[in-house]
């Protein structure tokens, strides 16, 4: 984009008499915070929160615009929709108490951290509220003195304090993830990552497996990295509970990949809490002898759906908003859900079978776990007691014993 020759000095805005500690190159350093007029300053499309919205927005348009202010426009509104309840409480903040915190930016006039106060601030002075909302308060960081992977780090330590962390939506935290983590070039390490955002890093690492997981999905339905649909599709709960039954030891490595794909045709047929029906289809992915009929069952099915995606000319603006919305065939729809449901009931109806036994394991276990010397220590009523438990039980054991 055309940066229009920015070029942020701190010496030539209003001074304020606040500072912000910002933890830089490892170490806590004070800065001083100016005014800024907000005409020169532009947010920044690599923010995590508005991921998928520049994504669908590209998939339209090609490319933002490179003149400043139309480009503010466009993001600006992705800010807004992206959560509208954060941006009223904010504005509403802001409006009756001014701007609290200040905001941070590069010298190019890029904002590392305050988007959504940028956005306030932008309508507010819109709406001819006072000369005090047509200036951010902000610190200045000189590019040149920093890094990209140190300005991301910083971006990351602000957006997750716990003090101050504001949730993503799961899918744009995804896009995120993959990005710092997974895609070709990518600055962190799961170790790096996880110091940066204050949390494990086995759980910056099963992120990252879900992260990979969408986009393995993305490429599945011919729309790669177009991660808008995720969003709009609402695939954070089934790729978490895809992620875990694939995380299963009942599954055979030369089975993983055809059991993804089975899992992705799952989602992409089933219609309602598609959640809840991705959870039931463990039974099926772990039961290998159940597991190899339905894929010997649905052999067509999975050949048809894939060349249909790869031919499919729909575009990308146009996605569904749900994944059985994908209009895959309906004839191969219909015969996966019947497939995938007999297999299912079939799994509970043998359960069902089975449940007496392990009933009366139960039962033994417990019979074990009588003290008998607890027993003879007992008083004369819970003796009593005891022995009628104990008839009742053996009269059910002997009911149970004729019918076998």
């Amino acid at each position: 984009m055309d940066d229009e020759n920015v070029n942020l000095q701190e010496d030539e805005f209003e001074p304020t008499k606040e500072t912000k500690a910002l933890m830089l190159k490892g170490e806590s350093k004070l800065f001083n915070v100016v005014r800024i007029p907000l005409e020169l300053l532009k947010y920044n499309e690599l923010n995590g929160r508005i991921s998928t919205w520049i994504s669908e927005y590209e998939s339209q348009e090609d490319s933002l615009p490179q003149d400043r202010e139309n480009y503010n426009k466009i993001i600006e509104g992705f800010i807004k929709d992206s959560d509208p309840e954060a941006f009223k409480k904010t504005k509403n903040n802001i409006k009756k108490f001014g701007q609290m915190e200040a905001a941070v930016v590069l010298n190019d006039g890029t904002l590392v951290d305050g988007n959504r106060r940028f956005t306030v601030l932008r309508e507010l002075s819109r709406e001819g509220n006072g000369q005090q909302f047509n200036f951010i308060k902000a610190v200045i960081l000189h590019d040149s003195d920093y890094s990209t992977k140190e300005i991301k780090s910083l971006e990351l330590n602000l957006q997750h304090a716990k003090e101050e962390r504001v949730d993503y939506n799961p899918i744009d935290r995804l896009v995120d993830i993959y990005r710092d983590l997974i895609a070709p070039g990518h600055p962190f390490t799961p170790l790096e990552y996880s110091y940066e955002v204050d949390e494990k890093e086995n759980k910056v690492k099963q992120e990252m497996q879900v992260a990979q997981l969408m986009v393995d999905y993305l490429d599945y339905i011919g729309k790669p990295k177009m991660f808008f649909i995720a969003r709009q599709q609402k695939l954070d709960g089934p790729l978490r509970e895809i992620h875990r039954i694939l995380k299963s030891r009942k599954i055979a490595e030369e089975d993983y990949d055809d059991a993804k794909d089975l899992l992705f045709t799952t989602m992409v047929s089933l219609k309602g809490d598609v959640t809840r029906k991705i959870r039931d289809m463990k039974k099926v992915v772990e039961d290998k002898a159940t597991f190899d009929k339905v894929m010997d069952n649905l052999d067509d099915d999975l050949d048809v759906i894939e060349d249909h995606f790869k031919n499919e000319d729909k575009p990308a603006n146009e996605a569904e908003k749900s994944p059985q919305a994908l209009n895959i065939p309906r004839e191969n729809r219909e015969h996966i859900v019947d497939v995938l449901e007999t297999g299912i009931d079939k799994l509970n109806m043998r359960e069902a079978q089975k449940q007496p036994v392990s009933y009366l394991n139960k039962a033994l276990n417990y019979l074990d776990g009588v003290s008998l010397d607890a027993l003879e220590r007992m008083n004369a009523g819970d003796q009593r007691e005891a022995r009628r438990l104990l008839e009742e039980i053996t009269d059910k054991a002997n009911r149970v014993k004729e019918v076998l």
